[in-house]
């Protein structure tokens, strides 16, 4: 059930070149002029050499219950979640196991993940940054490593500055794999993270030819929360509202909408919701120059409600959660012990309690 619909095995050979997509064959350079003359085509573009580095952020918070038929308990069992998640890397073009397809390798410059599940309730943190690794559990610090301090054969310089996963996308943007990388020790630490289910969250969807303000197309992805993992897939609209500077950048700014009220409506993976509810909204700027995104913002709400047999006892699950995501470009100049997304100093310090 907690499965990523999008988790594709994929290989990627880092010493070859990295391919170049193939220009539509209505694409014309674009010439510098802001706004554009004449309909725009957005493609898929090699990122420079030095590789493009990225903050991704991404909260959600909500509900899940549980009814198993003839408890003896009163009313459901339930799980309150809260996740705040920050992921900066940096996005290197590598060649791709397929010619139709698009491969970067990403290579984690930093990383902080909060989290509360009630019950129990405590907030389980990791941080990931400065040539430093520390988890904690409310005030009590479990791991604090520097350097190349090891805990088991897992150091902090095994982890920062290394390719941590591999992406692949179809010639439209669309995420065809986010494949972790790395040695063991780390692979098992991020696969605890929600790091696959949010890097395809946030790649936009492409269009298929030329477009001029005012065009639509769509792209569909999968929350990600709890109610992603379930296999909801989202089918979202893009609409090509206009032309705006970023930072200096000229960008196509596209809008990101989806509604979706329906009754048995069908999982991926093969079972069917009684009841599935998304409303989505958001905006992303794709610099004109390259296709690459230069800021994407979104908000969405979501609820199911589903039968299911656990064991031998049918049961009835119900999940209401809402997040928000942002993918915004760094200046890789400043980004040297920089605060976290929020202000936060990184590793503040907190109480600190012996485990022994």
């Amino acid at each position: 059930m907690l499965l990523l619909p999008l988790s594709i095995a994929l290989a990627c050979s880092a010493g070859e070149p990295a391919r170049k997509p193939e220009p539509h064959p209505s694409a014309r350079a674009y010439d510098g002029s802001f706004p554009p003359r004449g309909p725009i085509v957005l493609r898929p573009a090699t990122p420079p050499a030095e590789g493009t580095l990225y903050q991704l952020q991404m909260k959600y918070e909500g509900r899940s219950e549980v009814l198993r038929e003839n408890s003896t308990t009163d009313g459901p069992e339930t799980l309150d979640e809260l996740l705040l998640f920050e992921l900066d890397y940096l996005q290197v073009a590598v060649a791709s196991p397929d010619p139709d397809s698009v491969a970067s390798s990403l290579v984690l410059d930093a990383l902080r993940r909060k989290a509360r599940v009630a019950p129990p309730g405590a907030e389980i943190g990791l941080e990931i940054a400065d040539d430093r690794i520390r988890t904690q559990s409310g005030e009590k610090v479990d791991i604090d490593l520097q350097g190349a301090q090891p805990k088991g054969d897992l150091t902090p310089r095994s982890v920062l500055n290394r390719p941590f996963a591999l992406l692949v996308t179809d010639a439209r943007g669309n995420p065809e794999g986010v494949t972790l990388r790395g040695i063991p020790s780390a692979k098992r630490l991020l696969a605890s993270l929600p790091i696959r289910e949010s890097i395809a969250w946030v790649q936009v969807g492409l269009p298929e030819g030329p477009v001029s303000a005012g065009a639509t197309w769509s792209a569909k992805r999968f929350l990600p929360n709890p109610i992603g993992r379930l296999g909801a897939g989202v089918e979202i609209e893009h609409r090509l509202v206009g032309f705006e500077m970023v930072d200096g950048v000229p960008c196509a700014r596209v809008s990101l909408r989806a509604k979706q009220d329906a009754e048995n409506a069908p999982s991926e993976f093969g079972f069917t919701f009684e009841q599935l509810r998304v409303e989505l909204s958001g905006d992303a700027w794709i610099a004109l120059g390259s296709s690459e995104v230069q800021m994407l913002r979104l908000e969405d709400v979501a609820a199911v409600a589903y039968k299911r047999t656990i064991g031998a006892t049918p049961a009835r699950f119900r999940a209401r959660y809402q997040g928000r995501a942002s993918l915004a470009r760094l200046d890789a100049a400043t980004t040297a012990n920089m605060p976290w997304a929020d202000g936060t100093k990184r590793f503040a310090e907190v109480a600190r309690k012996s485990r022994e």
